[in-house]
């Protein structure tokens, strides 16, 4: 498959998300459940926040919101597009918004054909509280839909600054019913199909990748989970020979590319 996303301006990427209709006064409590499960699969620190495509404006944010970003509640409460899109860095903006309509675009045609078992994945340097950009994951786990309109949307963005990430990806797409991975490495590249056999790590090998992301060798990854040295290294093993790496550095890189800890 070759595609490519091309870069837009705030003007297309409102244009394409604004809805000119009105949601129930409560719609919120529609993601309640998707907030509350959020906790059960995170892969590190989050917040969370709810937009509303009718106004193009957030309206719910989690409470700890401030210890992300440089700005305050009552700053974030009420703000509009620009003001989301300018926590990203100045060089990732226009791909960010391009890869969320792309997305957007592709979620709604599977809806249409039945299919609902994709997860998008998106990734970019969002600035944190102390004027620095860090590398974040950010997801839509749930949209409130209409008419095939996305009307409000459920947005949780991950830190990844305690991750040793050299580079990302743009965009992944994870679809469940075929096992396979699309993702973008750059934005000027063509779209790579792989078709990838998802590989079955447990729980307990995720919680080893999680460490081992976080630069935890295999004593300090002993400590924290209550293994044995020997137990650590044997899982290490069989998560090189599910991944067909060869290095802890290739693991790692093929973890974060395939978004593994957010299967």
């Amino acid at each position: 498959m070759k595609k490519k996303i091309n870069p837009i301006d705030e003007q297309q990427f409102y244009d394409y998300f604004a809805k000119n209709s009105e949601l129930p006064k409560n719609y919120y409590t529609f993601f309640s459940e998707a907030i509350k499960n959020t906790k059960s699969f995170s892969i590190g620190p989050y917040f969370w926040f709810i937009t509303n495509n009718t106004k193009m404006r957030t309206e719910r944010i989690s409470e700890n919101i401030e210890q992300f970003t440089p700005y305050r509640k009552k700053e974030w409460l009420n703000s509009d597009t620009e003001f989301f899109m300018n926590l990203f860095h100045p060089d990732d903006r226009r791909h960010i918004m391009a890869a969320f309509v792309f997305s957007a675009t592709l979620r709604l045609q599977l809806l249409r054909a039945g299919k609902t078992e994709v997860r998008f994945n998106y990734y970019g340097r969002m600035i944190n509280p102390d004027g620095e950009y860090r590398w974040i994951l950010l997801q839509s786990p749930l949209q409130y839909i209409n008419n095939y309109e996305i009307k409000a949307s459920l947005v949780v963005i991950y830190d990844l600054s305690h991750f040793i990430i050299q580079n990302m990806p743009l965009l992944s797409i994870i679809d469940f019913t075929d096992n396979e991975v699309q993702y973008f490495k750059h934005i000027d590249q063509d779209l790579q199909k792989i078709d990838m056999q998802k590989p079955n790590i447990t729980h307990r090998e995720k919680d080893i990748l999680k460490l081992m992301a976080q630069g935890f060798n295999s004593p300090e990854i002993a400590e924290k989970l209550f293994l044995s040295y020997h137990t650590v290294e044997n899982h290490k093993r069989n998560l090189r020979k599910k991944t067909n790496t060869k290095t802890s550095a290739e693991l790692i890189a093929f973890t974060m590319n395939h978004s593994l800890l957010v299967l």
